[in-house]
Parts: structure tokens; sequence; C-alpha cells
């Protein structure tokens, strides 16, 4: 059993262990900044590009996802802005224009709580790759030690090494690993899941 917490479009690695493990989505940890709960990062005309949600200010580094912790701060027109960068980067993609409805009404829906999008974000991914899992989430309070607290770590984010595939932008910028899954999804679309199940987190290198 591996414990996630839910993230804003996962990266691959993160992702791989969606497909590969029996995964447990656990919602009472104590919110945490630098992390992928609220950001992720796409490639874009200009080369990486991170998303990131705002989160109101009012909330604590101590306050818990399940319950008062890490509300989205829906002042900030976020949503739109992401949305448009998500547009610009992937418009020219093999497979976007067959997930961009989908992902818009998913995207602008009424969330006011961080893990809330986010468990919907993966539980629209899971759908996409016909994966079928039942997505167990707990609030049951364990050990920090258990968690794989590497692939949420955005310091860490591309230090990951991931088989290549063809990119938007590869012929301005070299290949970038370990993107959000979005990238990956947008590009290899319904290849996606046998990619993402040839991947073993104990076969990733560091740079």
């Amino acid at each position: 059993m591996i414990y996630l917490i839910p993230s804003y479009f996962p990266s691959i690695t993160y992702y791989s262990h969606i497909v590969n493990f029996e995964v447990t989505f656990n919602i009472s940890t104590k919110y945490h900044k630098q992390t992928t709960r609220n950001r992720c990062v796409i490639m874009s005309a200009n080369g990486p590009l991170n998303l990131i949600i705002p989160i109101k200010q009012n909330n604590k580094e101590n306050e818990i996802l399940h319950d008062y912790g890490a509300k989205i701060d829906s002042s900030k027109n976020w949503k739109l802005k992401h949305w448009k960068s998500i547009q610009n980067a992937y418009r020219s993609s093999p497979f976007f224009e067959f997930y961009e409805d989908d992902f818009s009404k998913l995207f602008f829906n009424n969330e006011k709580l961080l893990y809330s999008l986010n468990l919907n974000i993966i539980s629209h991914i899971n759908n996409i790759l016909g994966l079928k899992k039942k997505m167990e989430i707990s609030t049951q309070k364990i050990g920090y030690q258990k968690y794989n607290n590497g692939v949420m770590d955005i310091k860490k984010y591309f230090k990951y090494r991931v088989p290549k595939y063809n990119q938007v932008f590869m012929s301005k910028f070299k290949f970038t690993h370990n993107l959000s899954i979005l990238d990956l999804l947008f590009n290899l679309g319904p290849k996606s899941l046998n990619y993402l199940s040839n991947l073993k987190f104990n076969q990733f290198h560091k740079n």
C-alpha cells in the first residue's frame, strides 16, 4: 500500500504510482508549501511553466486538508489563466481536441477545497485512461514517513527520469522529464496507460 496526497494535475512519476500500485489518498495531512498539492508544470512555448492554484492567505501551515484547510482563493481568476496557458501550450498536440471539452467542464467547476478539486481531477484522468481502480480515500492520521513525498516535492520535479515520448516543443527544447500528466495525455492519448504501466518507480533514476 502506498499513501499519496492528492495533487493538482500530478506528474508522470506520481501517476505511475496510481497505475502500478495500490494507492490510498490520505486527506488528513498538514498543508505544506512547495509541493504539487496546488501546482503542476506544463511545457509552454517558452519552456516549463508552473501553474499554481492560489490558497487563501488565512490558511495556516498546521491546518489539515480534509476539514478546514487548503481553501482555494477564487478571487485571483486563476482558472482562466491556467486554462488559457494549457490551451496555448497544447492546442497543437495530437490529442488535445479529444479531451478539451471534458477538461474544460472539469476545470471550471466550483470546488472550494483543494483536495476535492484534486481528487476530481485524478478521477477524471483515471476514466480517460480506462483505469478501473477504486479510489481509496482515508482520513486516518498516519506517520509522515509512510508517504512517498519525493513525487510531490516541487524542488525534485525534474529529477526523475522517464522514457522519451514526442512533446509539442521538442524542436525548440530538449525532452523535458516528468511533466504533468497533461503533457503525456495530450501527446500520447490512448497510449498513455501503456506508457505508465511500463513504469516502475524503483526503476527511475535521478540526475
